[in-house]
């Protein structure tokens, strides 16, 4: 009877993501609750399609802290060059964004792994 040996792989991969290609992490801070605008013409889509203008969204997580913050999921490398751009195009949006006004002129794009500390599980 034959044996097979297998060789590969070796070991498991740790931070690697399969949808085609690579996905990485962006957790964009409004600074300001913007649950209050996230009709169609609301300063949330106004955020997503700006995203959407350069990168195709795979997910999008909850707003968090008191709805300030939301972390996202894209295809395709993600430079520091490309997250102080987006951070540049969002604050762009202004002080007014949307339909119910949002101040975004302060947001921030933070560059991130997929890491959840259990302190800080989102329920």
């Amino acid at each position: 009877m034959a044996v097979v040996t297998k060789v590969n792989p070796a070991s498991t991969t740790v931070n690697y993501e399969v949808v085609g290609q690579d996905i990485n992490f962006f957790t964009v801070d409004y600074i300001n609750a913007i649950n209050g605008s996230v009709g169609p013409a609301g300063a949330h889509q106004l955020v997503l399609n700006t995203i959407q203008n350069t990168r195709t969204i795979v997910a999008a997580g909850p707003l968090t802290d008191t709805n300030t913050q939301q972390t996202f999921a894209i295809e395709g490398d993600f430079t520091a060059a490309e997250a102080s751009a987006l951070q540049v195009a969002i604050r762009a949006l202004g002080a007014s964004a949307g339909d119910v006004a949002v101040d975004l002129s302060a947001a921030t794009v933070t560059r991130t792994k997929l890491g959840i500390l259990t302190a800080a599980a989102v329920a």
